[in-house]
């Protein structure tokens, strides 16, 4: 019990991220975190299902909290307290699957409403979103701290700068970094895009080598070890102003791991490498995060959102700098 709240047992209740309260916009100021869900998936070349992830990822939430615990973690043998964060969910964007402009700028106009005052914990869908969520979360930013730049650190399989494809929609989820880019909402050099694998078109490799994208491979990962891929992130920032908003796209994991996404591969990272990287970010200023590409329709265990959901807990019980949040 918390606040005079009685804990329901995961099975009752109803699924807000984490059992937090459900609030309108006028209620995000109050709050440290708030959760959005953005439930498409017509930006996906391929296996749809991403839209149903948004209300799986609130069911595998309902037991955690991030209270201030006293904790001890077996895996470092270390004593450790948590984040005390309130945290609060804000439903989800309304999506009209056929008009993805009016999508884009809806999901701006909701992320922007939350970033302007909290942290905003933004759940899709597939990657697309990240063009409308980075957007809003960029125009907020600019607002509240003129000053800075902003960033983005990349969890994923693959490096999202392809161009146009078939009739997928202008922003689909293997473009969306190459249009924040051309848009001007993103610079190359303030990127880092980690856990890539296997063999893609030259063109978008070259496309990366343009931009000075900062591309960190799967077995470059292996090679020195993802802690070594943080402190670098965090050496050449040390004496930047800048804020980060980390997009996770759930296949950066190895296929192995994760059942439940479109477009898995092969030779990826593992879980603990991933929960290693999100539980050191203290130094760096986090002020967004997306996870996109989780799909229950190809995961019958729904062990993905065993796996997600223990990610996200790690990242803000313990990688979120609660001090820079406001």
């Amino acid at each position: 019990m918390k606040d005079g709240r009685k804990e329901e047992y995961i099975y009752a209740g109803i699924p807000t991220y984490m059992g937090s309260e459900f609030i309108k916009e006028n209620d995000i100021e109050k709050y440290d975190v708030v959760f959005l869900g953005v439930p498409c998936d017509y930006g996906a070349s391929y296996r749809l299902g991403a839209k149903y992830a948004p209300r799986q990822l609130r069911e595998y939430s309902f037991w955690d909290r991030v209270y201030g615990e006293e904790l001890y973690d077996l895996d470092h043998n270390e004593y450790l307290k948590s984040n005390e964060l309130k945290i609060a969910d804000l439903g989800d964007v309304y999506v009209n699957p056929t008009n993805p402009k009016v999508n884009q700028n809806a999901i701006t106009k909701k992320v922007y409403s939350i970033a302007k005052n909290s942290f905003p914990l933004v759940c899709g869908g597939d990657h697309s979103i990240t063009y409308g969520s980075f957007r809003g979360f960029y125009k907020a930013m600019k607002e509240r701290y003129p000053d800075y730049e902003i960033g983005l650190m990349h969890f994923d399989a693959h490096m999202d700068v392809e161009d146009k494809y078939l009739n997928m929609p202008d922003v689909w989820h293997g473009n969306v970094f190459r249009n924040l880019i051309e848009d001007g909402y993103l610079d190359g050099k303030n990127m880092y895009t980690i856990g890539p694998r296997g063999v893609v078109g030259r063109e978008w490799f070259d496309y990366v080598q343009e931009k000075k994208i900062n591309l960190f491979t799967a077995n470059q990962i292996k090679d020195i070890g993802i802690l070594n891929v943080i402190n670098k992130i965090k050496e050449k920032n040390k004496d930047k102003k800048i804020k980060f908003y980390i997009t996770f796209d759930i296949d950066c994991l190895d296929v192995s791991y994760i059942f439940g996404t479109g477009t898995p591969q092969c030779n990826g990272l593992t879980p603990y490498d991933c929960d290693e990287a999100l539980r050191h970010l203290h130094e760096l200023d986090i002020a967004g995060f997306d996870i996109v590409e989780l799909n229950p329709k190809l995961d019958d265990s729904h062990t993905s959102f065993v796996i997600a959901e223990e990610l996200l807990y790690h990242f803000l019980a313990f990688g979120l700098n609660k001090e820079k949040l406001k």
